[in-house]
């Protein structure tokens, strides 16, 4: 017989994204070491469902495992209602640079999800075509 006291019912269920869907890629910075990561959004695109490790670490490392592992992980858990980058880095630890006194994630699962919760690129100029406004001249000029 299986012991379920600690279960808490049932999950909502797993809203996956779309075959195509808009996303962008980042360059990270964790310990010295450059990591890149893409992360996909909604059709909204303001909302992120998931997140793929690019590269960064040496191929078969335990690093780029980890790191990729922790990817799928974040990516499950934002396909599922009511999951947010924002309410799981709130539980996520946090370090203190000694020397500038700036906060930041104590581990990389942190600062991916720090990552995941920053607005894309596009965010402000998406915001301004919707309210009709006009936005920023982007690079190379054109509006």
């Amino acid at each position: 017989m299986t012991d379920h006291s600690c279960a808490q019912g049932p999950v909502g269920r797993r809203t996956p994204p779309r075959p195509r869907r808009p996303s962008e890629t980042r360059k990270l910075s964790w310990k010295g070491q450059s990591v890149f990561v893409t992360i996909g959004y909604r059709d909204d695109h303001l909302t992120p469902c998931e997140i793929f490790y690019d590269s960064g670490y040496r191929s078969g490392s335990d690093m780029e495992v980890l790191v990729s592992d922790l990817c799928i992980a974040l990516s499950v858990m934002l396909q599922h209602p009511g999951v947010t980058a924002e309410g799981l880095g709130k539980s996520m630890s946090e370090r203190v640079e000694l020397r500038t006194g700036a906060v930041g994630p104590a581990s990389i699962l942190g600062l991916l999800l720090y990552e995941i919760a920053r607005p894309p690129a596009w965010s402000a100029d998406l915001k301004a075509a919707r309210r009709g406004g006009s936005s920023k001249k982007h690079a190379g000029g054109q509006q």
